[in-house]
């Protein structure tokens, strides 16, 4: 009996000592590119920093497959819904500035007057286009909403000013009922990409600038972000990743109408700036684009169920971030703040494994747990 017992503890403490060494022995870059090989991944580009600084950086794959050009530090994607995160701090500057009110009524701002023809005795506010509660609708590629998902390769979408009346107001040329929902202002949240562009449209009539330069000059420069920009022209060409259809067919760098929402583009090196900037609560490198107060209240949770912020999302109890991802490319940041931590993701096709529970993702966030 007693070699039984003797026989069944050695088996126990085997396996306990079999299962440590092999958590231990994960190589996270190779099975990140058995992932990348089963899912036919052009490339994956991911960094962690933790405690002010990058501890963990890997390009993997090809920015270009047909004429191997390797993913780099230097490679810029397009960081898809992440873009909005840049918005949210645009306008807050103006909130921090005084120049808008969260409770006022868009139209205070607008050149147009914008309602819901469901609802046209209800205001409208930023706060509620801030919390995806405008009652606008995303809107879906199978929405019936005419070339709102067109794809501009060789020449910047139209200004903003321009179609974007023609998509929400009942006499537009684009316009279909399907852009507004059947629910009062403020009553649901509901994801919307016209909606955070209209919001774009505020910061130009408030600023007298267009949008892409306001971003320019007021974070981009002052982090330092120099190889980021919302029109691909003002980029070097030979660093743009080439996109990859669900099919791996090769497409044009691109960008579309609702870029604010979006579209735009950044390398490694510049997004990292960004994240110190996020777990710096506004400040990077001695530069201050918000003060600490006027950051705690754009990440501050505004509705529990959806996790939504001003445009951030929480998630996981105490991370904040966001997805992003369409048609050629896939991106992720998060960050938890309490552990002076985060990571992203880019990759130039669209797919889930980047994104919480995918296997990428948990990869990435088992590497961090080194430091």
């Amino acid at each position: 009996m007693k070699k039984v017992i003797m026989f069944l503890i050695l088996v126990i403490l085997s396996g306990f000592n079999c299962n440590k060494t092999t958590d231990a022995e994960i190589d996270v870059v190779g099975e990140i590119q058995k992932v990348m090989e089963e899912q036919n991944i052009p490339s994956i580009v991911a960094c962690i920093i933790k405690n002010d600084q990058i501890v963990w950086e890997n390009y993997l794959g090809f920015a270009n497959v047909e004429y191997e050009i390797p993913a780099s530090r230097s490679t810029i994607y397009s960081l898809q819904s992440i873009s909005k995160l840049f918005l949210a701090t645009a306008v807050f500057q103006l909130w921090e500035n005084g120049q808008i009110d969260f409770e006022a009524d868009i139209n205070d701002y607008l050149p147009f007057e914008v309602r819901n023809p469901y609802y046209p005795g209800n205001k409208i506010t930023p706060y509620m286009i801030l919390t995806h509660s405008s009652s606008l609708a995303w809107p879906h590629d199978n929405d019936p909403i005419p070339d709102f998902h067109h794809f501009y390769a060789h020449e910047d979408p139209p200004l903003i000013s321009e179609w974007l009346p023609e998509y929400i107001l009942p006499e537009g040329s684009q316009y279909r009922h399907q852009v507004w929902k059947d629910f009062p202002p403020g009553e649901k949240h509901l994801y919307s990409n016209i909606a955070t562009s209209l919001l774009a449209l505020i910061v130009e009539q408030i600023t007298e600038m267009d949008y892409r330069d306001y971003c320019r000059e007021n974070i981009f420069e002052p982090l330092g972000m120099t190889n980021t920009a919302f029109s691909l022209g003002q980029l070097n060409p030979e660093l743009l990743v080439t996109p990859y259809s669900g099919n791996n067919l090769p497409m044009y760098p691109f960008s579309s109408r609702h870029y604010p929402a979006g579209f735009l583009n950044c390398d490694l090196e510049d997004f990292s700036h960004f994240m110190l900037t996020t777990l710096n609560y506004g400040e990077y490198n001695g530069s201050k684009i918000l003060e600490r107060a006027t950051f705690e209240k754009m990440i501050e949770l505004q509705d529990a169920g959806s996790g939504y912020a001003h445009l951030w999302v929480h998630f996981m109890g105490d991370r904040i971030g966001h997805r992003g991802g369409g048609t050629g490319y896939s991106s992720f940041a998060e960050w938890h703040l309490a552990g002076d931590s985060g990571f992203f993701i880019y990759s130039n096709k669209y797919h889930e494994e980047i994104y919480p529970s995918g296997r990428i993702y948990e990869l990435v966030k088992y590497q961090l747990t080194k430091y």
